[in-house]
């Protein structure tokens, strides 16, 4: 028996949960939205884009922003991905249908998974991608985005309730 084998077989359960899981089940954090947000940018060459713009000024904003390119094919495979990690959030999990941009940072536990804007950001981006639509642009009046479709709650795989909300609701998610 070696020094590191207790290392290994802690390594060979976490491999064999990641087995059990589609890859959309991830917890929201700043690595996890950073790197699908990263991985749906355009990039030169891109076919086909996918803009996300949240702020117009038909919708009361002084100043337009000019929004975000990405990725259609890659942000189209990573639909599930978004919509996993923006289950994650308070709003949802308390059925709210408008969000203001504080409710992007408060997971269901109730705890802010990030202290980073720039996180906040990269979710809701995604979020109002034209080929995802999780949210619509932000109205300036109300300060907030309404939701553009019926969202599942999901629960962060770390969770101890997870394995059992995962048994009632694979099917969702393996389609």
């Amino acid at each position: 028996m070696g020094l590191f084998d207790d290392d290994d077989l802690e390594l060979d359960e976490l491999l064999d949960a990641v087995k059990k899981y589609p890859p959309c089940v991830a917890e929201l954090t700043e690595a996890n939205v950073q790197a699908i947000f990263d991985w749906c940018l355009a990039k030169e060459g891109c076919a086909e884009t996918s803009y996300s713009h949240l702020y117009l000024k038909e919708l009361g904003y002084e100043r337009e922003d000019t929004g975000i390119a990405f990725d259609r094919k890659i942000i189209l495979e990573n639909r599930r991905n978004i919509e996993y990690l923006f289950g994650q959030l308070g709003a949802v999990h308390h059925g709210q249908l408008q969000l203001k941009e504080g409710d992007f940072s408060l997971s269901y536990s109730g705890k802010s998974w990030t202290v980073e804007r720039a996180s906040i950001m990269q979710l809701i981006y995604l979020s109002a991608a034209n080929d995802i639509k999780i949210i619509n642009k932000f109205i300036a009046k109300y300060q907030e985005t309404p939701l553009c479709k019926a969202v599942t709650p999901t629960l962060s795989p770390k969770d101890p309730a997870f394995p059992a909300w995962w048994e009632e609701h694979r099917a969702e998610w393996e389609e």
